[in-house]
């Protein structure tokens, strides 16, 4: 007998066109702080002027906040938040891909309470302690890949400690969520493929991790998947394919979001965090994919079952003779019909042998894996770093 349990609280405004649809809506706050990326991309695009005068028509105010870095830190958030009690905010706004919104997320807790971020982390050097609130959250999607506009979750870094840790409260749900595929289109052909294979590991994970538990992860799941091995090939060819951008759209920042809201992902995910923590220039994606091939060959002779009904979701038949292959293969056709492996390096971006044993420690030790319904030692880890090493060498 399956079971459901469900919290998805997030206010959803998806479909092409639909940002206009922000000078009418209903807004939590009288005055917004917007967090962009230090790059000014949504500044160049004009998306960042789109939404100021969105907000001008809806009657509300709001002040920018242009300092977010691709893996946001502890520093940012602190900054963030200060910026936002001198100028009374009592809102926030995360525009663009998952660092602004994560950025936006994280400072949301900081509107509200006291000290530093760190006193909340709930893993690693974080003190733990109970947040009580946090001001209202609404995100503007330029990206499609975390799913952090309907989930509970952001992922910040401190840079002191080099710590990369989610911080999963209900309290930063986003109260509203605007998911407008056009805004899509001009998203960069790396960042699509990485994004792309972020959500599919969001989704599979999920999968993975539910074990058939909580029915509804497994609809969100195989919906999601089969979204993304169909329409990740169509939008690397052609970015401005607005239909599979949709789609994808639909199955990162909908359906991976919720999988996410419901269910955990797995120590794939804890490994790239760390990587990303520890190399800070590496984006999430790409850390994701470094280990991907070498984690789900180690995966599928623990959970072979699971691995070849995700196989089959992908279109793969599962193979008799190699229990649990169904998604490794699926898994490397993706990788091969995208041209994906073209993009990443662990040697291109400084990381070598001599960083793996830091790499398993801090994934076990620091921020941990006990939540894992399989187990992943030290020594495993360290193999599938070696083995991802090697691999592209």
């Amino acid at each position: 007998m399956f079971t459901i349990d469900a919290y998805t609280p997030a206010r959803v405004i998806f479909g092409a066109g639909r940002l206009k649809e922000l000078g009418s809506v209903s807004l939590p706050g009288k005055k917004a702080l917007i967090c962009v990326t230090q790059d000014g991309l949504m500044e160049k695009l004009g998306i960042q002027k789109r939404v100021t005068d969105l907000l001008k028509e809806n009657g509300t105010e709001y002040v920018i906040f242009d300092r977010v870095q691709p893996n946001p830190t502890q520093s940012g958030v602190m900054a963030a938040a200060a910026l936002a009690g001198k100028e009374n905010c009592d809102f926030v706004i995360g525009l663009g891909g998952g660092s602004s919104v994560d950025t936006a997320k994280a400072t949301a807790i900081m509107m509200i309470n006291p000290g530093v971020l760190w006193d909340y982390a709930q893993t690693g050097t974080g003190k733990n302690q109970p947040v009580s609130c946090a001001a209202p959250i609404v995100t503007i999607s330029t990206t499609c890949g975390t799913g952090t506009e309907t989930d509970p979750y952001c992922v910040i870094t401190n840079e002191e400690t080099k710590e990369k840790l989610d911080f999963a409260l209900d309290q930063i749900f986003p109260a509203l969520s605007i998911i407008d595929p056009e805004l899509m289109c001009s998203l960069p052909h790396k960042l699509t493929l990485y994004q792309g294979f972020d959500a599919l590991f969001h989704l599979a994970e999920c999968y993975i991790t539910n074990e058939h538990q909580n029915h509804l992860v497994d609809l969100y799941a195989v919906d999601g998947i089969k979204m993304v091995a169909h329409n990740l090939p169509l939008v690397a060819k052609d970015g401005n394919n607005l239909e599979a951008r949709t789609c994808m759209c639909y199955a990162a920042d909908i359906l991976a979001g919720y999988t996410q809201a419901l269910c955990s992902t797995t120590s794939h995910h804890i490994i790239a965090q760390t990587i990303g923590g520890q190399f800070p220039a590496v984006v999430h994606g790409e850390s994701l994919l470094m280990i991907a091939e070498s984690y789900y060959k180690k995966v599928k002779q623990l959970r072979p079952a699971l691995l070849d009904e995700l196989g089959e979701v992908c279109g793969v038949l599962r193979d008799g003779k190699d229990p649990g292959q169904g998604f490794v293969t699926a898994l490397k056709q993706l990788m091969d019909v995208t041209g994906v492996r073209e993009l990443y390096s662990m040697a291109e971006e400084g990381i070598t042998e001599a960083d793996f044993q830091t790499i398993a420690d801090v994934t076990v030790d620091n921020t941990g894996i006990a939540f894992e319904k399989y187990e992943i030692t030290k020594a495993d880890i360290i193999q599938m770093l070696k083995d991802s090493y090697d691999s592209v060498r």
